[in-house]
């Protein structure tokens, strides 16, 4: 073969396998959600969001008990910002009693690159956020409460109709700025252990019911669950394989194989 054409076919190849890379592991997997009754949950990548989030150090998995999250959710309040406004609780006792089992487990499974994020679906409307730690700290950022939106201006000028609440061992999100720190009226940050005065009916065996549910190992979802981890965990180990092929092909060099390794690291829960 002539140099030339040794040369155009080399470039060729190059190209093609950089296409083919690009293909194959810098597409984004798709997230994966569970759902259960009205509460669906996906892990989210950290790196997704945006640098209040994305510049924390995470501290996960979370190892929080099933009456620990109870006395999360039961200690949530919004005020709505109106003239008459009212003080109002986040979760119903209803939607507590069914989402505490399926987000306890995914707080004790979230990776260190993960963020859960949830949709509660209820008769006003969905209520969505996300929970993390960090500085040992349990943090609940809320997007909406029963179908209204936070926004950040006041409401005076079109903004959000509701703001968070924080009562004993809570908090705003402090975001600093050139003006001085700014309470981020839609980002509480908890202490792990929260004592709540008032368990609104939720009655002690039905909170041992609870915690007897989110500890067991043969739930409803586990054997789903279980299949897609298998699932995600085989198509992970295909890609790496594949990078790491690249690399000894000399195809991609050191430093674009970490970088591709940790995109990768991103797109699996």
């Amino acid at each position: 073969m002539k140099p030339a054409k040794k040369a155009n076919y080399f470039w060729l190849n190059i190209i093609f396998t950089f296409i083919f890379l690009w293909l194959f592991v810098g597409c984004s997997a798709p997230e994966k959600r569970f759902q259960k009754e009205q509460l669906t949950i996906k892990y989210r990548p950290q790196l997704s969001f945006g640098p209040e989030i994305k510049e924390l150090l995470l501290e996960h998995p979370i190892k929080i008990s099933a009456e620990q999250t109870t006395n999360h959710l039961l200690s949530l309040h919004y005020e709505e910002l109106s003239l008459l406004g009212k003080k109002k609780y986040v979760f119903s006792s209803n939607d507590i009693l069914k989402i505490v089992p399926l987000i306890t487990k995914a707080l004790n499974r979230m990776r260190d690159n993960k963020i859960l994020h949830y949709e509660v679906e209820t008769p006003k409307g969905a209520t969505i956020g996300t929970v993390f730690r960090a500085k040992n700290k349990i943090n609940w950022k809320f997007e909406a409460i029963n179908g209204s939106n936070f926004l950040n201006n006041s409401f005076h000028n079109g903004g959000s109709s509701w703001a968070l609440f924080p009562k004993n061992g809570q908090r705003f999100h402090k975001k600093s700025s050139v003006l001085g720190n700014e309470n981020k009226k839609n980002w509480i940050v908890s202490n792990l252990d929260l004592q709540v005065q008032s368990k609104r009916g939720l009655k002690s065996e039905l909170i041992k019911k609870i915690q007897k549910k989110s500890s067991d190992p043969k739930g409803p979802n586990e054997k789903s669950s279980t299949s897609m981890l298998t699932s995600d965990k085989g198509e992970f180990e295909k890609r790496l394989e594949f990078l790491k092929e690249l690399r000894q092909k000399k195809l991609i060099n050191d430093e674009e194989y970490k970088y591709k390794k940790t995109e990768l690291l991103t797109q699996f829960p």
